[in-house]
Parts: C-alpha cells; sequence; structure tokens
C-alpha cells in the first residue's frame, strides 16, 4: 500500500511540475515595484514531494520494524555521500539564520534546496524504473508544449491560478518579447512557466528525456506517439526564442547524430528530421530570428547590457563577501545594496550558477558542495558502467551550459527540480 502510495507521489511531481500554481505567503517590494526575487510561497509540486518523502520514511521504519531492512554499521561510500549533504545543509542553515539579510526568502532557499538533494536520492534510489520516470516527464510535457504554441500563434496568453499561469500581452512593458521599429512586438511562448527561457531550458530537458525514452522502447505505436512529440516539442522550443536553450539543443542534436548514426539509425532519424523542421521555422520566422540573433534592437542591446553590469556587479559584491557569502537567495537584495535607485523588478541574479553559487554562499558554501561532489564521484565511479561515462558526461554538459547564460537552475524552486531531475536521470541510465 504505502509503494503505491509513493508510487502515485512521484509519478505526479513529475507529471505536473511544469506548472507553477503556488500560494503567495509574502510578496516584498524594493523602490514601490515588486521585487520578484523576495516573494515566499509555496508551490504545488512541492507539497507533493513533501507527501513522498514523508511516506518515504514512514516506509523505511516499518520495514526497519518488520526488520527487512537492516541499519550497516561501519563506514561506506554512500554513506559519506550522505554526510557530505547534510553537512552542505547544515552550512546552509547558519548561512540562512546568521549571514543573509533577508531570512525569510533564506530559508525559502534553504528548503529548496533540502528538497532537490531528497529528490536526487529518491530518483537514483531505483524506487521508480528509468522508463517510468521518462514517461511521466515526457506526458507531462505536452500540455505546456500545446500552450506554448497556441501563446506565440495567437500573440496572447491567459491567466488561471489553479493552473499557476499569469497574463502575458505583447503591448504590456517588462513582458518578454522580440521586439524592433520593422518587426512590431511579437510574444515570446511562455508555456506554463515565468519566463521564456526558463520554458526553453526545460523543453531541453524534455527533448532529450524524449530521446532516451524512444531508446528503450519497441512499441511501434508509441514511436510514432513519441515521434509526433518531439516535433511538438521542437517547434515550441523554436517559439520560445531562447538563444541559450537553441544552442544546448543544438549541441544535444549534434552529438547524438555524430554518436548513433551507424549503431541506431532508427532513433537518429526522428532527431535528425526535428532538426529540418526546426531549420524550416527557422526561415519562416527569419525576420524575427535575426533580430534576436544580431541583437541590434533597443530590447536586446538592453538585454545585453544587463547582464554585462550584473558580471561587473559580481565582482563588488564578492569582494565585500569572499567567506560565508551574501546568503542564499540574497543576491538581488545585496545588488539593491550596491545601488538602491533602480526599479525594484530590474535586480535579478548574474546570469550564471556558478558565479551565483559562489556569491551567495562564499568560500566555505562552495568547499563544502565540491565536498558533495568528490564524495558522489567517488560512490558514482564504483558503479557506473564504464561504457557509458563519456555519453553521460557530454549529457550533463550540454545542459550545464544553460547555467552558464543564466541564473535559473540555481535562483528558483522549478529551476531547481529541472536541474536536479534531468542530472539523476542521467545517473541512472549510466549505472544501469
Amino acid at each position: 500500500m504505502l509503494n503505491k502510495i509513493k508510487n502515485i507521489l512521484l509519478k505526479s511531481f513529475l507529471f505536473f511540475f511544469p506548472f507553477q500554481t503556488i500560494y503567495i505567503i509574502q510578496e516584498q517590494f524594493l523602490n514601490g515595484s515588486k521585487w520578484q526575487y523576495g516573494t515566499v510561497g509555496f508551490y504545488f509540486t512541492e507539497m507533493l514531494l513533501w507527501l513522498l518523502i514523508i511516506f518515504f520514511i514512514i516506509d523505511y521504519f516499518v520495514l526497519l520494524k518488520n526488520k527487512k531492512v537492516k541499519i550497516q554499521s561501519g563506514f561506506s561510500k554512500e554513506k559519506l555521500f550522505s554526510v557530505s549533504i547534510l553537512l552542505f545543509l547544515l552550512y546552509l542553515l547558519y548561512n540562512t539564520f546568521f549571514v543573509a539579510q533577508d531570512l525569510q526568502v533564506a530559508w525559502q532557499m534553504t528548503r529548496w534546496f533540502e528538497l532537490s538533494f531528497l529528490l536526487f536520492i529518491i530518483l537514483t534510489s531505483g524506487f521508480l524504473k528509468s522508463k517510468e520516470i521518462l514517461w511521466s516527464v515526457v506526458l507531462g510535457s505536452i500540455l505546456p508544449s500545446l500552450l506554448g504554441i497556441w501563446q506565440f500563434l495567437s500573440q496572447s496568453s491567459f491567466a488561471n491560478k489553479f493552473l499557476g499561469l499569469a497574463l502575458h500581452a505583447p503591448e504590456v512593458s517588462g513582458v518578454s518579447v522580440i521586439t524592433s521599429d520593422q518587426i512590431g512586438r511579437w510574444l515570446r511562448a511562455y508555456g506554463t512557466f515565468n519566463h521564456p527561457n526558463i520554458f526553453g531550458g526545460y523543453l531541453v530537458l524534455v527533448i532529450i528525456f524524449t530521446f532516451l525514452l524512444m531508446r528503450k522502447i519497441e512499441s511501434k505505436k508509441q514511436n510514432i506517439f513519441l515521434i509526433c512529440v518531439l516535433f511538438v516539442e521542437t517547434m515550441v522550443l523554436f517559439f520560445t526564442f531562447s538563444r541559450t536553450a537553441w544552442l544546448a539543443w543544438l549541441i544535444f542534436i549534434v552529438f547524438v547524430s555524430l554518436n548513433y548514426f551507424v549503431i541506431n539509425k532508427k532513433v537518429v532519424w526522428p532527431m535528425i528530421f526535428s532538426f529540418v523542421f526546426f531549420a524550416i521555422l527557422f526561415s519562416m520566422f527569419f525576420s524575427l530570428v535575426q533580430n534576436r540573433l544580431e541583437i541590434k534592437s533597443t530590447y536586446e542591446i538592453k538585454s545585453i547590457s544587463q547582464r554585462v553590469t550584473g558580471y561587473r556587479e559580481v565582482l563588488e559584491i564578492w569582494d565585500k563577501h569572499k567567506y560565508l557569502g551574501v546568503g542564499i537567495g540574497n543576491y538581488t537584495l545585496a545588488s539593491y545594496n550596491l545601488e538602491s535607485n533602480k526599479n525594484g523588478n530590474i535586480y535579478q541574479p548574474v546570469h550564471n550558477i556558478f558565479l551565483l553559487f559562489v556569491v551567495e554562499n562564499g568560500i566555505i558554501g562552495f568547499a563544502l558542495f565540491c565536498f558533495i561532489l568528490v564524495t558522489f564521484f567517488i560512490y558514482y565511479f564504483s558503479i557506473v558502467d564504464r561504457k557509458k561515462i563519456f555519453f553521460s558526461v557530454v549529457l550533463a554538459f550540454i545542459y550545464l551550459i544553460l547555467g552558464f547564460f543564466d541564473h535559473y537552475l540555481l535562483s528558483s524552486y522549478i529551476g531547481l527540480m529541472i536541474l536536479v531531475l534531468y542530472l539523476a536521470v542521467i545517473n541512472r541510465l549510466s549505472t544501469e
């Protein structure tokens, strides 16, 4: 019974996590404007994940009571990995209560990090088969993808608090658009996400998962269904106009084509056809693509300028908070303290998760996280299939490209869940 409940909760989380349904606990403002990164809330999928963890704990104690599991004594690589995570989480707690300027925001981020580690452990435990994980995520991507296509083609959207959807209109300032005097203002696809770039990152994940699933299935009907899903995902990825997501996707397509063309042409051809489909969309909407890539419009120049300013800013903040950082989730507040005369919605984290992590957690936090990585790789290399290491490393690198050019994988709940889900699945596939 407990296993069935855990199974339902985990599959529900994997299916629904693209939906941003949230209960807002507190909104904060800077200079009279909403401070987006100061919003405190509780996501519906977060509730599912906490329930899942509670049932895992209950199940463990039931098994312990019935003597179906035993607590192993002595040293093990798994225990060392667990201890490294615990030390880092204890540091985050200290950082939250004694370093961070905004306690509530820091506590929320600490909670999300804790959830991320627990989700990683659950997904890599083997409780759910990798094929079941992939199916849950891929099926959950269909509605957000169709919604994103509709948003772009109709150039409109609608709000729905139960689905976590906000209203995005191209004529409204602050909405992500492609704009110039020649082409006007074009709304980029948001799907069910807060920004097209986050949606783009999610789509890279589901496209890769769709490919991984196609490698595993033998049913012709399921294969045709997945090819249709792949084309829908590819179409909406184009409509996000996320340059970083496009780059990560392109590297993946090239890698898969070169790596699998001789080994398994049946899997490669759908990916090649999806690339051709993307190229057709590229030519059909070339004026929009040109505007996005050439960076000549005022909107694009402003976007790049803000990113460059962020890189300069991170050095100033780092210089004042080297050892303990500014507090997890508190980067934008530190940015405000540097220059407090900007509009509140201007403040955002530096667009690089590696720089963001170091500045928020300091040298000590970075060292403790490196300890986690070391203990993980010690354990990982003891169980990994050596023939799959190269494939896994390349897939991990492809996705971390997103982290070099954006911050959402570390600065948001959905970003952390996307990153952990991706890395956990890559880990599972390389050890099976």
